[in-house]
């Protein structure tokens, strides 16, 4: 049991008021910025819009989510700022895989791999970078990878409406998000267990 004197009791009375007034009087401005703050990959480059129209040539849909794409084109900016300088820029890259994909947009499957094979080896590194970004949420090599994405990645919204994951939940994929339906009135069938 705590023994409590009644001085110990007042001081540490006044220290939680002097820390709940303080925390009042920093919550519009410290607290606040701190737990408003948007993640670090959400705002570190600007995105051209060129990096969506590439993103929908390669996952075929029209409706990309944009917290996905800036992040994956934050972590691809990063990355090439990581490596050496004797790499071409990333706009570059991209705007090369882009004509190259736009060129071959017949080329799928084993002959795309094979197209993507006799380009330089930044391009089609950048091609499974993207992809692996879209479908998987994952970025990175083996043993560094870093996940950025989850329910929204490409692979995941493809499937929700005809993909039920194994789990105990009774419904779809975010089932609970909407307001399930009232039960109909007109049965006065009582159905009893036992």
């Amino acid at each position: 049991m705590i023994n409590l004197s009644r001085r110990r009791w007042i001081l540490g009375t006044a220290g939680v008021m002097v820390a709940g007034i303080g925390s009042q009087m920093l919550g519009g401005g410290v607290f606040a910025t701190l737990a408003h703050a948007a993640p670090p990959l959400a705002s570190a480059v600007t995105m051209p819009d060129s990096f969506m129209a590439l993103s929908k040539q390669l996952t075929g849909m029209d409706t990309l989510e944009p917290h996905l794409a800036q992040a994956l084109y934050s972590w691809l900016h990063q990355s090439q700022n990581n490596q050496s300088s004797n790499n071409a820029q990333l706009d570059t890259q991209l705007d090369a895989l882009s004509a190259l994909i736009t060129t071959h947009k017949n080329v799928v499957g084993d002959d795309l791999h094979q197209l993507l094979a006799a380009q330089p080896a930044e391009l089609a590194q950048l091609y499974q970078q993207l992809v692996s970004g879209w479908y998987l949420g994952v970025v990175g090599q083996p043993g560094s990878q870093k996940c950025i994405g989850f329910e929204n990645i490409v692979s995941y919204q493809l499937l929700k409406n005809n993909l039920l994951p194994p789990s105990y939940a009774p419904g779809e994929p975010n089932f609970w998000v909407n307001k399930p339906a009232a039960p109909q009135q007109n049965s006065t069938e009582v159905i009893a267990h036992g």
